[in-house]
């Protein structure tokens, strides 16, 4: 009587590259990335459907010189089988080739995480329960644990392979944290968007995190996941925060208004914050773009009472030409020392904040057009004292006086 019973083998390629069998870990070479464990994967990866084998050779040996690519691919396939004779794991041929086309055995069950992710995927869209569909969708999202076998790097199969899983996954977390918003389960619409956040934190999950928490009233909580993404964006990505993130800030404010609290704890909330920016109290204060913004408004109505002067500055780090920097590292490295000039420099009534990668906003308050000059030349001074004589900066100023809307456009 025939046996039907198959060998099951556990793959996971979700942060990387695990094999198991009979509970038992196993290896199939050190090299994760040698060609003949790149071969395997892609025929894991391509399912039902199979892979051709000169889309094989053209991923395995891309731009490679092979006098006979035939040969190199058949000695792969040897190698394949003969480090799979080590390992442990039962013996079978583990891909078959059938008319040109390549697929797993059917000897072997390859019980794979990122095949079970593709399946939940297309189970959810075909759904027509809407809890059928957030259960399938719930399933992906708790597989995708990682980036798909990142030990391969930069390799182009992967890229684009990637790429589509990272578009399955914010298919399911954009459905899963949208039915959490509906049903009003902040709890869960929080762990969704902050488990994308971590993993893709410049794909802006941030934003469903801030009104998940939000939505549970944790408004400290969301400030400091938005403080953080703001600081994120502009300090390592080198961009302005979008409008949504904007919008955050500006419902985190009205909510924080409309709720009541008791004065002491208000007061030790502002202690606690003033605490964190301790080490700085001295010089000028530094702030996210959303909170110079407010210190704008604030010194505009100021000026009308006070009738004290504020100018608004804007810096720009260029190279000995005048030229912007492209060097990444590079322009990193003097936005960080300019940063420093400025704290050194400023007087503690004024403001600043990083506006992009090359460029940081001050108001300066008690000044006139002149004296911005001579701002100017002593942050240069300070500037070129920290990061050497033929670092420049370009700048502009204007009174609040004569721009008192523009910036409230931007809000």
């Amino acid at each position: 009587m025939e046996n039907n019973i198959k060998d099951t083998i556990k793959v996971n390629m979700f942060g990387g590259l695990a094999i198991s069998y009979n509970d038992k870990n196993i290896s199939i070479g050190k090299n994760k990335s040698a060609k003949y464990i790149q071969l395997l994967e892609l025929v894991w990866l391509s399912g039902n459907a199979g892979i051709q084998k000169e889309q094989l050779t053209a991923i395995l040996y891309d731009r490679e010189e092979q006098s006979n690519l035939s040969n190199s691919f058949n000695n792969l396939i040897y190698q394949m089988h003969k480090q799979i004779d080590k390992s442990g794991l039962p013996k079978h041929e583990y891909i078959v080739n059938k008319d040109g086309v390549f697929f797993t055995d059917d000897e072997v069950d390859i019980d794979s995480d990122v095949n079970r992710f593709i399946s939940n995927i297309k189970m959810a869209r075909k759904s027509r329960d809407e809890n059928d569909s957030v259960a399938y969708y719930k399933a992906a999202v708790d597989e995708y644990r990682s980036e798909l076998l990142p030990e391969l790097g930069t390799t182009e199969w992967l890229i684009i392979k990637s790429v589509q899983l990272q578009k399955q996954y914010a298919e399911a977390v954009i459905a899963l944290g949208s039915y959490y918003e509906r049903k009003s389960d902040y709890q869960n619409m929080y762990q969704v968007y902050k488990r994308a956040a971590e993993l893709y934190p410049d794909d802006e999950w941030q934003i469903g995190e801030i009104n998940a928490l939000i939505g549970m009233e944790s408004y400290k909580e969301a400030y400091a996941v938005y403080d953080e993404t703001v600081r994120y964006y502009t300090d390592e990505l080198g961009v302005t925060p979008s409008n949504e993130l904007l919008e955050c800030y500006n419902k985190m404010s009205r909510q924080i208004t409309n709720s009541p609290g008791k004065i002491l704890q208000i007061r030790d909330g502002i202690l606690e914050s003033r605490g964190a920016v301790a080490s700085d109290y001295e010089g000028a204060y530094d702030c996210s773009f959303p909170s110079f913004i407010d210190a704008y408004h604030i010194l505009s109505r100021n000026m009308e009472r006070s009738g004290q002067s504020v100018y608004m500055m804007l810096l720009t780090i260029v190279d000995y030409e005048g030229k912007k920097i492209t060097n990444a590292s590079k322009l990193e490295h003097r936005a960080q020392l300019l940063q420093e000039a400025i704290s050194l420099t400023l007087r503690q009534g004024d403001t600043y904040c990083k506006y992009s990668a090359s460029q940081f906003l001050l108001l300066l308050v008690g000044t006139n057009k002149e004296s911005c000059k001579t701002v100017y030349r002593r942050l240069l001074n300070k500037f070129k004292l920290l990061a050497g004589p033929r670092t420049e900066l370009e700048y502009s100023v204007v009174s609040l006086a004569d721009l008192p809307d523009r910036l409230a456009v931007a809000r």
